[in-house]
């Protein structure tokens, strides 16, 4: 191989390197989206994770704030989380900072941590198999974001929570960002889903952990109206959820109503 030959392969080799380096360092968006990444961050994202009301879009009117639904470990134990603050932090405009409470069975914990966005888009119109049904007057995107958080160490059996949740968003016509509520009602809705692990603080191997509003992702809990418990799993902290829930049978259970809707983190 002549001179000539060794130069361009060496610059091929240098451009292919660099190109490799650029593109580890782009933050990439959400499959069948437009990047959005670098707008994110002019928004203030904390009530797509906190708020005292949640106003369903599509139908025109408010509700409380959704509570998560979610599960941990092999039995699929039912565990809940609140975030009591969410700020954006002061000198990172993609991380958030949290406080709130989780909850297994009776045992609640504290915990603070940070949310951070790692990817950002808004849906591609026109023929997109990712994409939600396009809504008038409003853009709809999604994050994904880094969830980092740390239980209270003195609290029995605390630990660290570490993964990733999904959230999806929309732009209305004034470009203000708010909770996507379009589909609300629609079969298999939900939002701001999240799969990762709990590791107990003296543990080398963490649990699963998946939790979501309405719903959460990829688990056999879930079906076309939400949240169905396999009965092998209703022992495991389900039960006040499944008596509120009037059947063929009975009708809800009016102490189980009450526990549903306990706010337990105060």
């Amino acid at each position: 191989m002549n001179k000539i030959n060794f130069r361009l392969l060496y610059m091929l080799l240098c451009l292919w390197s660099i190109t490799c380096l650029f593109n580890s360092g782009v933050k990439a968006q959400p499959a069948g989206t437009t990047n959005f990444y670098s707008n994110i961050k002019n928004y203030n994202l904390a009530p797509l994770w906190r708020a005292d009301r949640l106003r369903l879009l599509s139908l025109k009117q408010d509700q409380p704030f959704p509570e998560p639904y979610g599960i941990l470990g092999k039995n699929n134990q039912r565990f809940y989380i609140h975030y009591t603050s969410v700020s954006k932090d002061a000198g990172n405009p993609y991380r958030y900072n949290v406080q709130g409470k989780t909850r297994v069975g009776n045992q609640v914990r504290t915990f603070t941590g940070t949310i951070t966005v790692k990817q950002a888009g808004i849906f591609k119109p026109g023929e997109n198999p990712y994409a939600p049904e396009p809504f008038k007057g409003y853009k709809r995107g999604q994050l994904i974001c880094q969830v980092a958080l740390t239980e209270a160490k003195t609290a029995p059996g605390s630990g660290t929570i570490a993964g990733e949740v999904t959230t999806d968003f929309c732009l209305n016509s004034q470009n203000q960002l708010l909770y996507d509520t379009i589909d609300f009602g629609i079969d298999g809705y939900g939002n701001n889903k999240f799969t990762g692990t709990l590791k107990a603080l003296n543990s080398k191997v963490g649990q699963k952990l998946q939790y979501g509003d309405y719903s959460f992702l990829d688990s056999e809990f879930n079906d076309v109206d939400g949240i169905t418990v396999p009965p092998k799993y209703e022992k495991y902290g389900w039960k006040s959820f499944l008596d509120a829930i009037p059947s063929d049978v009975r009708p809800a259970s009016k102490a189980a109503i009450a526990e549903e809707k306990r706010q337990w983190w105060k």
